[in-house]
């Protein structure tokens, strides 16, 4: 069984906490939405479109959506190559 890596940051010295979570920050911002990922994959609407056997507008709709359904996330996620994880995280544990 694997060490949670968030145990193993927690025992660096804060300087080092501090660095990894502020790259960690910068990350995460620029792939903050399903556009940017679509974006930085080199994979345009259209591509997307047709692996998804929808049309181009269906993906710009999708990409601009709120809230949309797991199934139909995963397939988004899918179809540019990548794999989907969810995680749940308890307070305190």
């Amino acid at each position: 069984m694997g060490i949670a890596l968030n145990k193993v940051i927690s025992e660096l010295p804060i300087k080092s906490q501090t660095r990894i979570h502020k790259k960690a920050a910068k990350e995460i911002e620029a792939y903050k939405s399903l556009q940017d990922i679509r974006k930085a994959l080199g994979i345009t609407q259209e591509e997307l479109a047709g692996k998804l056997r929808l049309k181009q507008t269906n993906i710009s709709q999708l990409e601009s959506r709120d809230d949309m359904h797991l199934s139909t996330l995963r397939k988004y996620v899918e179809a540019l190559g990548c794999e989907l994880e969810i995680n749940i995280r308890i307070p305190s544990r």
